[in-house]
């Protein structure tokens, strides 16, 4: 048959059974508001009393049988001067090194209307309304600060045991609240690794790397011709198709030449006509005076008529256009072409050598940087990623521009390092374009640093 113990002190089985039990209670607890909860509410099963408050940090944290004390009721603001009043919202504790008459700071307090009447006469006359004569205080104690502590309340006076009881009981508690509130300090071994880890970041912040750019790249002709419209007309046929290699002197497109003609015809319709009156007027010179003032009209009316005659075969001439060099017609679709309306200095096409020297490169504006003439420039093509061609900067536009995909950039050039193996004109890539050197950490915090300037203003 089970007996009750009595242990020293008027402790028995039954009650410490039940502390462990609220101990695991509170340790279970899934956050600080659940664990202060348990205090000041699951407690007054083991040390019953009327009212509990807990005091942590200096501020009424938490009462028996309330969900919210941060409401300003005429109680709990009398409940708040009382706790100011006894020095109950102290951080330190008041021991000295030394002073072995002072207090210890664990040490509990029996809280009365008389001895609050030496603090504060007013409170005291509002004690018997709102709390029982017999209050205890148990502080808690975290690394030799007095954190708060749990103020209990009844009639019934509180002996020893149940003093050093709720003792134990409320120091366990801090911990617990502690571990919540992130107050617990890491083992020593931890501290010393985070703190090598900051020395470590803190050296890798200061290794040096060189700032770098990305941008669009397409591969250009060192040397082109740009074709353009030698007159005003309608373009008739284009005889190379897009990228076709031509050779010097290929017939590249021709103009509509059926009205040079119609003109030319009326041109040398005009010359035989002046000529014939030119021929007569010298044939009447000889015999009539009036005749041969007319001679010298008539021949400038000749020499008019025979050099609209040469314009006009001039410009049937160039009604074919032909490539001036060997290379490759670059243009667009042939059938957008036929038939159209060209204006003189109209661009037609271009011929260009089939492998590329130089490299277009699009700058993006957000992302520029300081650029030196003859900078490192890597070039990835889309054909062939795994192959990297070295290049050196030629130059970059002072202006930034709209580029291809519609976005404001700064046009650059490069020439590529190997003239032996050029790549095809036309293809494209990412360019990756070396600045100067800068530390780890500036490179990082670049970008976000400059959207924060902007952001700010300052």
């Amino acid at each position: 048959m089970n007996r009750r113990v009595e242990m020293p002190g008027n402790v028995t089985t039954d009650r410490l059974a039940g502390l462990i039990t609220l101990q695991k209670r509170l340790m279970s607890a899934k956050g600080r508001k659940e664990a202060e909860y348990v205090l000041v509410n699951d407690t007054g099963y083991l040390f019953p009393a009327r009212q509990m408050l807990l005091v942590s940090n200096g501020k009424l944290s938490s009462h028996s049988g309330a969900t919210d004390v941060e409401q300003q009721s005429p109680y709990l603001h009398w409940a708040r001067r009382v706790i100011k009043a006894f020095d109950l919202d102290r951080q330190v504790a008041s021991t000295k090194a030394g002073d072995s008459q002072a207090a210890r700071p664990e040490q509990v307090m029996l809280l009365t209307p008389e001895r609050l009447k030496e603090r504060d006469a007013s409170l005291a006359e509002d004690w018997s309304e709102y709390w029982p004569r017999e209050g205890l205080w148990v502080p808690m104690v975290w690394r030799g600060r007095i954190e708060g502590g749990l103020l209990l309340l009844r009639e019934k006076p509180w002996n020893e045991a149940e003093q050093r009881l709720l003792t134990h009981w409320v120091q366990g508690a801090e911990n617990v609240l502690a571990r919540h509130s992130g107050r617990r300090r890491q083992p020593v071994g931890k501290r010393l690794l985070w703190g090598a880890a900051l020395v470590v970041i803190g050296l890798l912040m200061l290794v040096p790397v060189r700032l770098s750019v990305l941008g669009q790249a397409e591969v250009v002709p060192e040397v082109s011709s740009l074709i353009r419209s030698p007159l005003d007309g309608v373009l008739k046929d284009l005889s190379v198709a897009p990228n076709q290699v031509v050779e010097k002197g290929q017939l590249l497109a021709s103009l509509d030449d059926a009205e040079l003609k119609g003109r030319l015809a009326e041109a040398n319709q005009a010359m035989a006509v002046a000529q014939a009156e030119y021929a007569r007027a010298r044939q009447r010179s000889f015999t009539e005076r009036e005749a041969s003032a007319e001679v010298p009209l008539l021949r400038a009316r000749v020499d008019q008529a025979r050099a609209d005659v040469e314009f006009l075969e001039t410009q049937l001439t160039r009604v074919r256009v032909e490539a001036p060099r060997d290379g490759v017609a670059i243009l667009g679709d042939t059938s957008d072409w036929v038939g159209r309306p060209v204006r003189l200095g109209e661009r037609l096409l271009e011929v260009a050598d089939t492998r590329g020297a130089e490299v277009e490169i699009w700058l993006p504006s957000a992302d520029n940087i300081p650029l030196s003439e003859g900078a490192e420039v890597s070039l990835f093509l889309n054909v062939d990623p795994s192959h990297v061609r070295e290049a050196r900067l030629t130059h970059v536009n002072y202006r930034a521009e709209l580029a291809p995909d519609g976005e404001l950039a700064y046009r650059a050039h490069a020439v590529l390092s190997d003239a032996e193996n050029l790549p095809r004109v036309g293809w494209r890539g990412t360019a990756k374009v070396e600045g100067e050197q800068v530390t780890l950490g500036y490179y990082l915090f670049r970008r976000p640093w400059a959207t924060l300037r902007s952001w700010t203003g300052w």
